[in-house]
């Protein structure tokens, strides 16, 4: 297991890899189908790339029409995109920044647990004098490289 400060370095080159990326997915947004953008931009018809990939034309315009519903696979696209001489590129892109993505988890992880103490605690009479906010953040950060976060 890493230590939460290799886990820390290792968090920060990886969100800033993904940012690098942000911009071009933003970009290409709207995009329905890859194979029909990127045939057209080559200026190939629907025939030429069908034997390029070694199908007929209609099993072409059926993995078009697979792509444009999210039901094409990988390995499809990776042979269309090598008869267009392309590369397939496939990357998770997350929706916030991955230290905001930990932080959340460990604020709702934080103060599931808070809550289940805090729940113990009225059971037997006690209660906690200091801030909600304050100790749910303190201890948030805390938690936040923990091999536990994620458990569920």
């Amino acid at each position: 297991m890493k230590t939460k400060n290799e886990q820390k370095i290792i968090t920060r080159q990886i969100s800033r890899r993904l940012e690098e990326v942000r911009p071009l997915a933003n970009a290409t947004r709207g995009i329905s189908s890859w194979i029909e953008y990127v045939r057209s931009g080559l200026g190939m018809s629907l025939s030429q790339l069908a034997t390029r990939v070694g199908v007929s034309q209609p099993a072409l315009s059926a993995s078009i029409k697979h792509e444009k519903e999210g039901r094409i696979t990988i390995n499809k696209l990776k042979e269309i995109a090598d008869a267009m001489d392309c590369d397939l590129v496939y990357e998770f892109l997350p929706r916030k920044k991955i230290e905001e993505i930990i932080y959340d988890q460990a604020v709702k992880k934080t103060s599931k647990l808070m809550d289940e103490t805090e729940t113990h605690m009225a059971l037997e009479d006690q209660s906690v004098t200091l801030d909600r906010n304050e100790r749910l953040k303190d201890l948030a950060e805390e938690n936040i490289y923990s091999k536990y976060l994620w458990d569920e």
